[in-house]
């Protein structure tokens, strides 16, 4: 006979991986059977339920986990948070769900990045408007002394360049190491043209 906190265990994993799958209606009838909430999968960086859903853009998933009281600060071994990830992934609609139940904007994860500058360095521009239009601060730097605008125009992320520089970018912030965002611009620029990326 399986212990208790087998039990628990095996809850917690079915739980989890019903959140990555989106799949709303077997993650319900886990808590409902007392699945733990907060699990962290050490397979998978220490990610929660939360987090692995909203990495997805399982939005109603997503949804029922804060229903239930899920942590939206949690972090992965990474520093991620649940916001982090969703915009990493592009998630617009579920970044706004997480920003409307108040997920903190300016967390940072163990680089010093800010979930604006994880949008901007995948080229989400949606994303990275939405961001913007909540207040993120535009000009935050990471461990590196980077910004925003740097991690977009490294990508070669056009779209996503014009709308920062639209917003008021500073052309002339330095990182760490005295690069301009000016030269950084002009080197994701070319890289792009090479490499036939679009933005």
């Amino acid at each position: 006979m399986a212990t208790p906190a087998m039990d628990e265990n095996a809850m917690a994993n079915a739980l989890w991986q019903s959140a990555k799958a989106g799949n709303t209606a077997e993650a319900s009838r886990l808590l409902d059977a007392g699945a733990p909430l907060d699990w962290q999968n050490a397979a998978d960086d220490g990610a929660t339920a939360l987090a692995v859903a909203a990495s997805g853009g399982h939005k109603d998933t997503v949804e029922l986990l804060l229903d239930r009281g899920a942590d939206m600060e949690a972090k992965d071994e990474n520093g991620a948070s649940a916001l982090m990830v969703a915009a990493f992934g592009g998630h617009k609609d579920t970044v706004e769900l997480l920003l409307d139940r108040g997920a903190d904007l300016e967390a940072k994860d163990e680089n010093g990045a800010t979930t604006l500058k994880v949008a901007a360095f995948c080229g989400h521009k949606d994303t990275v408007e939405l961001l913007l239009d909540r207040g993120a601060d535009l000009e935050a730097k990471d461990n590196n002394g980077a910004t925003t605008l740097m991690v977009a125009a490294f990508g070669g992320h056009k779209d996503t360049v014009e709308l920062l520089l639209d917003r008021g970018a500073d052309l002339e912030a330095k990182d760490r190491v005295g690069a301009l965002n000016s030269v950084t611009l002009r080197d994701g620029q070319r890289r792009a043209s090479r490499t036939g990326r679009g933005p």
